[in-house]
Protein backbone atom coordinates (compact mmCIF):
# COMPACT_ATOMS: atom_id res chain seq x y z
CA UNK A 1 0.00 0.00 0.00
CA UNK A 2 1.24 3.51 -1.11
CA UNK A 3 1.76 6.03 1.90
CA UNK A 4 -0.57 8.00 0.78
CA UNK A 5 -3.04 5.08 0.31
CA UNK A 6 -2.60 4.36 3.65
CA UNK A 7 -2.57 8.07 4.85
CA UNK A 8 -5.95 8.44 3.33
CA UNK A 9 -7.60 5.37 4.69
CA UNK A 10 -6.59 6.13 8.17
CA UNK A 11 -8.21 9.53 7.59
CA UNK A 12 -11.11 8.39 6.62
CA UNK A 13 -11.36 5.80 9.85
CA UNK A 14 -10.43 8.66 12.35
CA UNK A 15 -13.10 10.85 10.77
CA UNK A 16 -15.91 8.86 10.79
CA UNK A 17 -15.43 7.83 14.26
CA UNK A 18 -14.54 11.78 15.02
CA UNK A 19 -17.85 12.54 13.58
CA UNK A 20 -19.44 9.73 15.57
CA UNK A 21 -18.28 10.49 18.77
CA UNK A 22 -19.03 14.03 18.57
CA UNK A 23 -22.46 12.99 17.81
CA UNK A 24 -22.68 10.84 20.61
CA UNK A 25 -21.14 13.47 23.27
CA UNK A 26 -23.61 16.11 21.54
CA UNK A 27 -26.78 13.71 22.24
CA UNK A 28 -25.51 12.46 25.43
CA UNK A 29 -25.15 16.02 27.11
CA UNK A 30 -27.92 17.59 25.25
CA UNK A 31 -31.68 17.35 26.00
CA UNK A 32 -32.51 14.37 24.11
CA UNK A 33 -30.20 11.68 26.06
CA UNK A 34 -32.66 8.67 25.91
CA UNK A 35 -31.67 8.71 21.86
CA UNK A 36 -28.78 6.96 20.26
CA UNK A 37 -26.88 8.35 16.87
CA UNK A 38 -28.83 5.85 15.02
CA UNK A 39 -32.43 6.70 16.01
CA UNK A 40 -31.46 10.49 15.77
CA UNK A 41 -30.59 9.49 11.82
CA UNK A 42 -33.95 8.23 11.31
CA UNK A 43 -35.76 11.07 12.75
CA UNK A 44 -33.30 13.62 10.63
CA UNK A 45 -34.49 10.82 7.82
CA UNK A 46 -38.09 11.26 8.61
CA UNK A 47 -38.19 15.15 9.22
CA UNK A 48 -36.21 15.60 5.45
CA UNK A 49 -38.44 12.62 3.90
CA UNK A 50 -41.47 14.75 4.73
CA UNK A 51 -40.29 18.03 3.10
CA UNK A 52 -39.37 16.34 0.00
CA UNK A 53 -42.56 14.04 0.61
CA UNK A 54 -40.51 11.00 0.44
CA UNK A 55 -41.52 9.87 4.22
CA UNK A 56 -43.20 6.42 3.22
CA UNK A 57 -41.72 3.29 5.30
CA UNK A 58 -40.51 2.30 1.41
CA UNK A 59 -38.63 5.57 0.75
CA UNK A 60 -37.23 6.17 4.40
CA UNK A 61 -35.81 2.01 4.42
CA UNK A 62 -33.97 3.14 1.04
CA UNK A 63 -33.04 6.59 2.23
CA UNK A 64 -31.02 4.96 5.07
CA UNK A 65 -29.93 1.99 3.35
CA UNK A 66 -31.76 -0.71 6.02
CA UNK A 67 -34.15 -3.11 5.56
CA UNK A 68 -37.81 -2.63 6.29
CA UNK A 69 -37.72 -4.74 9.53
CA UNK A 70 -34.94 -2.88 10.58
CA UNK A 71 -36.77 0.47 10.26
CA UNK A 72 -40.08 -1.10 11.75
CA UNK A 73 -38.03 -1.87 14.71
CA UNK A 74 -36.81 1.71 14.68
CA UNK A 75 -39.92 3.99 14.42
CA UNK A 76 -41.98 2.05 16.86
CA UNK A 77 -38.98 2.37 19.25
CA UNK A 78 -38.98 5.90 18.61
CA UNK A 79 -42.46 6.13 18.52
CA UNK A 80 -42.62 4.70 22.08
CA UNK A 81 -40.37 7.36 23.02
CA UNK A 82 -42.08 10.10 21.66
CA UNK A 83 -40.20 10.99 18.68
CA UNK A 84 -42.64 10.04 15.82
CA UNK A 85 -45.89 8.27 14.85
CA UNK A 86 -47.06 6.02 12.07
CA UNK A 87 -49.98 7.43 10.02
CA UNK A 88 -51.68 5.62 6.93
CA UNK A 89 -51.85 7.72 3.78
CA UNK A 90 -55.15 9.28 2.94
CA UNK A 91 -54.70 9.01 -1.22
CA UNK A 92 -53.55 5.03 -0.62
CA UNK A 93 -54.40 3.11 2.26
CA UNK A 94 -51.83 0.88 1.67
CA UNK A 95 -48.63 3.83 2.35
CA UNK A 96 -47.42 4.04 5.96
CA UNK A 97 -45.99 7.40 6.41
CA UNK A 98 -43.81 8.65 8.91
CA UNK A 99 -44.73 12.10 10.70
CA UNK A 100 -41.97 13.53 13.52
CA UNK A 101 -44.31 14.97 16.72
CA UNK A 102 -43.47 17.83 18.21
CA UNK A 103 -40.45 16.46 20.08
CA UNK A 104 -39.29 15.09 16.99
CA UNK A 105 -39.08 18.18 15.53
CA UNK A 106 -37.57 19.93 18.10
CA UNK A 107 -34.78 16.92 18.12
CA UNK A 108 -34.32 17.29 14.01
CA UNK A 109 -33.43 21.08 15.23
CA UNK A 110 -30.66 20.48 18.29
CA UNK A 111 -29.12 17.99 15.44
CA UNK A 112 -29.31 20.54 12.61
CA UNK A 113 -27.71 23.01 14.60
CA UNK A 114 -25.15 20.37 15.85
CA UNK A 115 -24.29 19.88 12.08
CA UNK A 116 -24.46 23.77 11.28
CA UNK A 117 -21.84 24.71 14.38
CA UNK A 118 -19.49 21.49 12.84
CA UNK A 119 -19.69 22.86 9.05
CA UNK A 120 -18.95 26.52 10.96
CA UNK A 121 -16.18 25.20 12.25
CA UNK A 122 -14.67 23.80 9.21
CA UNK A 123 -15.63 26.45 7.30
CA UNK A 124 -13.44 29.14 9.67
CA UNK A 125 -10.08 27.33 9.53
CA UNK A 126 -10.34 26.67 5.36
CA UNK A 127 -9.99 29.36 2.58
CA UNK A 128 -12.49 29.58 -0.44
CA UNK A 129 -10.44 27.50 -2.63
CA UNK A 130 -9.86 25.12 0.32
CA UNK A 131 -13.45 24.93 0.99
CA UNK A 132 -14.12 24.34 -2.43
CA UNK A 133 -11.64 21.83 -2.76
CA UNK A 134 -12.52 19.66 0.11
CA UNK A 135 -16.70 19.97 -0.96
CA UNK A 136 -15.35 18.37 -4.49
CA UNK A 137 -13.23 15.68 -2.97
CA UNK A 138 -16.21 14.49 -0.54
CA UNK A 139 -18.40 14.77 -3.43
CA UNK A 140 -16.30 12.13 -5.22
CA UNK A 141 -16.52 10.25 -1.91
CA UNK A 142 -20.02 10.10 -1.61
CA UNK A 143 -20.76 9.11 -5.19
CA UNK A 144 -18.15 6.26 -4.32
CA UNK A 145 -20.42 5.21 -1.32
CA UNK A 146 -23.72 6.24 -2.84
CA UNK A 147 -22.90 3.50 -5.85
CA UNK A 148 -21.88 0.90 -3.55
Amino acid sequence: MQPETAQLNQFLVEVFHDVMRLEEQALATGPFKNLSVSEMHVIEAVCDGQQSKANSMAALAARLRVSAGTLTISVKTLEQKGYLLRQRSRSDRRRVLVVPTSLGQKAYEVHRQFHSRMVASVEERLSPEQLQALAQALATLHLFFTTR
